[in-house]
């Protein structure tokens, strides 16, 4: 059983939170979870086909895919939403994006960690305080990444009803809150000290809010092409075990390389504080829910039966071979079936 199964998880938080368990310590643990294979055994109804599908664990390639799937279908959303627009006092708009982060002086990595969880409560209180001084309602993703010292920095899409005047800064090559408007200047300065850009958000109070804005024109964010791109480009990708030389050899995810350290904190994180890949607010859900269930018109009427490892040999006899070749390949270790 791995250190990471839901059984294993208040144990491991309540280890790691104290620092009898040093989570950079935990590479090993992450590579034997991620290499475990289970499959799922499905059966049309209709047709009776038999099918085995690599069961999704976060951080192997499955996970990965599911969650591209997701990035699509909220990029359908985006595209098919007018959200800024024109006016002879200036450009508004509803789209916004911000990065929460912590300062390491006051915070730990693990405590910063736990801090975002449900029972840490940072982020609900977060938008507690925020909703306070909102006109009208709001819709929002999260998600959580890790940065390259295991640091969290939570990014949030958010969906403001009453809009935000917006201007260009050209330092920066991106649109922001633009204070000259009254109440934008009342929301900017929840998010910001304006008398002082660098210091702690008096909103978050934990450490530091980036803000970007957005128009249906300009969408681009740090080099990607709009905001969900930048937010998913760890979670949809798996740690490939042969993308990273001697990866099974480090004891540390400080040991590794520094261009894979943000994709294994940010898996490794997640899966210690059993975060969700992404929070998603019901305005988006309910979006999200019609393409999906046009998704599943198309996939015919398949169902799962049962959910084994790759050393039983139902899983070969299930995909097809004899019984002799089932039972050599179990013994085998198995290979993912085609």
């Amino acid at each position: 059983m791995s250190v990471f199964d839901r059984d294993n998880l208040p144990a491991l938080q309540s280890a790691v939170l104290s620092g009898e368990t040093d989570s950079n310590t935990l590479l090993p643990d992450l590579i034997e979870y991620i290499d475990t294979f289970y499959y799922n055994l499905f059966c049309n109804l209709d047709t009776g086909e038999h099918s085995a599908s690599p069961v999704s664990r976060r951080g192997n390639p499955q996970f990965a895919l599911r969650q591209s799937k997701k990035k699509k279908m909220l990029n359908q959303i985006l595209r098919n939403t007018r959200f800024s627009y024109e006016t002879s006092r200036g450009t508004y708009s509803h789209l916004h994006f911000q990065t929460l982060t912590f300062d390491h002086n006051r915070f730990g990595r693990d405590e910063a960690n736990f801090l975002i969880t449900s029972k840490g409560k940072a982020i609900s209180k977060y938008f507690a305080r925020l909703e306070k001084h909102l006109r009208g309602g709001y819709s929002k993703i999260i998600v959580k990444e890790s940065t390259v010292s295991g640091y969290p920095a939570v990014h949030i899409l958010l969906y403001l009803e009453e809009p935000l005047k917006v201007r260009f800064h050209r330092k920066s090559n991106s649109y922001r809150p633009d204070p000259t408007d009254p109440y934008t200047r009342s929301v900017l300065s929840l998010w910001k000290n304006l008398e002082d850009w660098n210091s702690v958000s008096p909103i978050w109070g934990f450490g530091f809010v980036d803000i970007y804005s957005f128009t249906n024109d300009r969408m681009k964010l740090k080099g990607h092409s709009n905001p969900i791109n930048y937010i998913s480009k760890y979670i949809s990708k798996s740690l490939d075990l042969g993308d990273v030389p001697d990866l099974d050899k480090c004891e540390r995810v400080s040991d590794l390389p520094v261009k894979h350290r943000t994709k294994v904190w940010t898996i490794l994180n997640n899966l210690i504080w059993n975060s969700h890949t992404w929070i998603i607010s019901k305005a988006f859900k309910e979006d999200l829910r019609k393409i999906e269930a046009k998704i599943e018109k198309l996939k015919g009427n398949w169902v799962r039966v049962k959910t084994v490892g790759r050393n039983n040999p139902e899983l070969y006899t299930w995909m097809g071979y004899s019984t002799e070749e089932a039972v050599r390949f179990a013994a085998e270790g198995g290979l993912p079936p085609d």
